[in-house]
Parts: C-alpha cells; sequence; structure tokens
C-alpha cells in the first residue's frame, strides 16, 4: 500500500468526520489516483459525495465498486440511501434487499432496512426489519426505540410502550426512547406520564422542539392551557414551518377563549400541511367527543353565546357529532360554518373528510 494514499484516505475520512465533504471528496480522489484498485476508498468517496449531495457522483462510485465487489454489502447499504435520496424508491428497495440477502446473520443490515422503511412511510415492514435486528442481538437498544417508533405509528401503542420501558430501563437518558414514550403516553391519554418524559427530554437538551411541543400537548390534555400557550408559542417561534405546532398553539388558544386568534394559528397549520394540522385537531375533537361529550357541547353553545363569530365552535360541534354518529346534526353546524366563513371551507373539507375517514376505519 503507497503511503502516500494511505495518508490521503486517512486525511478524507478526517474531512468527512469534520462535516467537510468538499475537501474529503478530494482527499479521496487522490487516494485513488495513487491507488487506483483501492475499493474502499471509493466508496468512502461515494458516501462524501453524498454528503454533498452530488447524488450521480454518488451513484457511479457505489456502482463501480459494486462491479468489483459484488458482494460489498456497505455499497448496497449506500446506494440505497442515495437512491432513496434521488427519489428512486424501488431501487433503494431493492438494494436493501440484497443487503439482507447477503448479510441475513447481520442485524446493523436489518436495522438500516428498518430505518429506511421507517422514513418512507412503512412502518409495518420497518417493525418487522427491527424485530428481526433484534431477534439477532437483543441487546441493541436503537433498534428497541426505533421499533417503538414504528409501532406508534402502527398503532401498537402497548408495544410501542413496552419497547421504550425497556429501552429506557437500559439507557434512562436515550432522548429518541423518552420522545417515543412522551408520544405514545400522549396517544394513550397518559397525560402525566408524558409531561414527566417531556420534561426529561428538555432536561437533556434544553429548548428542543419536541420536547417542548410533547410538553405543550401532554398540558392542553390536563387542561393546563397557558403553560400550554408558552410551550407552543416556544414551538412555533422555533419551528415556524411545523404545522402540528400552530395547529396545537390554535387548540390552546381555542380553549383560552381566543378564537379569532385560534384561526389564525389554524389557517397557518393548514397553509403548511393540512393533512398534520388535521390530525392533531381531529384527535383532540375525538378524545374529546368520546370521553367528555356533554361538556364539549355545552362549551361550543357557551362560547358561541358570547361570541356569535365564532366559527370554530361550530366546526367542533359538528366534528364531535360526527363522531357521535349524528351526521344530520353535523352538516347543521357545518352550513353554519360555511355561512360565517366562506373562504375556510375548504379546511372544513379537510376535517370532515379525515373525521370520515377515522370513523370508517372502525367499522
Amino acid at each position: 500500500m503507497d503511503d502516500m494514499a494511505r495518508q490521503a484516505f486517512e486525511m478524507g475520512v478526517a474531512k468527512a468526520r469534520a462535516s467537510d465533504p468538499t475537501a474529503a471528496v478530494a482527499a479521496f480522489t487522490e487516494a485513488m489516483s495513487r491507488q487506483p484498485d483501492w475499493t474502499m476508498a471509493r466508496l468512502n468517496r461515494g458516501a462524501a459525495w453524498f454528503l454533498a449531495k452530488n447524488f450521480p457522483a454518488a451513484l457511479e462510485d457505489f456502482d463501480a465498486v459494486i462491479v468489483a465487489d459484488p458482494k460489498s454489502v456497505d455499497a448496497y447499504l449506500n446506494r440505497s440511501a442515495v437512491r432513496r435520496a434521488a427519489g428512486d424508491n424501488a431501487g433503494a428497495d431493492a438494494d436493501l434487499t440484497r443487503a439482507t440477502e447477503l448479510a441475513p446473520e447481520n442485524p446493523a443490515v436489518f436495522h438500516s432496512r428498518g430505518s429506511s422503511r421507517l422514513r418512507a412511510g412503512d412502518p409495518a415492514g420497518a417493525e418487522a426489519d427491527f424485530t428481526r435486528a433484534l431477534q439477532l442481538n437483543p441487546k441493541a437498544v436503537v433498534s428497541r426505540v426505533n421499533r417503538a417508533a414504528a409501532r406508534i405509528q402502527t398503532g401498537d401503542l402497548a408495544g410501542a410502550l413496552a419497547d421504550c420501558d425497556e429501552s429506557l430501563a437500559v439507557e434512562p437518558k436515550q432522548r429518541d426512547g423518552l420522545v417515543n414514550r412522551s408520544t405514545a403516553r400522549i396517544l394513550n391519554r397518559d397525560y402525566a406520564g408524558a409531561l414527566a418524559d417531556a420534561d426529561a427530554v428538555l432536561l437533556l437538551e434544553p429548548g428542543a422542539v419536541e420536547g417542548l411541543y410533547m410538553r405543550g400537548v401532554a398540558r392542553i390534555g390536563l387542561e393546563q392551557f397557558s403553560p400550554a400557550l408558552a410551550d407552543l408559542d416556544e414551538v412555533v417561534k422555533k419551528a415556524p414551518g411545523l404545522a402540528a405546532g400552530w395547529a396545537a398553539r390554535g387548540n390552546a388558544r381555542y380553549h383560552l377563549g381566543d378564537s379569532a386568534t385560534a384561526a389564525t394559528d389554524y389557517r397557518e397549520a393548514f397553509k403548511l400541511d393540512g393533512t398534520a394540522a388535521a390530525r392533531v385537531i381531529l384527535r383532540l375533537v375525538r378524545e374529546q367527543a368520546k370521553y367528555r361529550p356533554t361538556e364539549v357541547l355545552a362549551e361550543c353553545q357557551k362560547l358561541r353565546a358570547k361570541d356569535r363569530s365564532d366559527a370554530i365552535s361550530l366546526a367542533r360541534r359538528g366534528l364531535t357529532r360526527i363522531f357521535q354518529s349524528r351526521p344530520a346534526d353535523a352538516n347543521i353546524d357545518f352550513s353554519a360554518f360555511r355561512k360565517l366563513v366562506p373562504a375556510d371551507g375548504a379546511i372544513l373539507d379537510i376535517l370532515i373528510a379525515a373525521a370520515a375517514k377515522a370513523e370508517a376505519s372502525k367499522k
């Protein structure tokens, strides 16, 4: 091995670790010029190209490594990441499958495919991969934490909580474990537990948006609306592109009796991401319709009596009635909403469609 080639390779590794992909590419290119058949240098250059977001160059390097070494698991894993980033999901999936075929007893390979599937919106596939990774390495805390995230998305809250509890028993300060458990607890209506986990995240990472958001949502669940609003003010300040943050702050403001500014928050949330906004709003409406329906309808009536321009209470009451299987009564509220704020009709349409889909999924 040429000493200069080795030195250039080590420089490339150091530059990549220092988040300087351009310098890393130059160093790995120097190593390859001195040792043309060094596939490890080409593999690392491909990874540096990927960090620099030069996907065609990265693919060229990974393709070359696979031609030289068709059994290179790392090349398939790296190429799958590039293909995913470039929008070639089918190619990315094929590379990940090939990696599992080449290394069926390697837990890291299944963890990688699980992570990719989770990011791609396939939580069931991700759960299967993380389960396989844990069969091969039961002590892998990160695989267990990630399986919890997948289980939250598939609706297996008991399984997600069990995974989080087991992971946090081993690593009590595992940030993602706390985030996932707080999320699962919110969905399971354990708001006090969710609040404790959110506080733990904020102790580890003061000012973290995820921690502030979860604490704000947990406080809404506990009907601590003023402190919830303070948390969610920070969320929209730190992450103005987060639709869920605006929608949750709208929930807090509405329950504090400030329908006008709540409506402004809701509009911003739907402008950013209608699906996410509807999910945040409907989770709360559906929960309240199930556990305190009489109080909800009374609150809507009271707020409407106080402020006849309050369209949110009409939408809330109508959605509540959908969840109570009272579509005719709901339509009366929705018609009144459309007359009061015709410009927000599209937002109401999204909420109604999401509510109907949620109800249909129960049947």
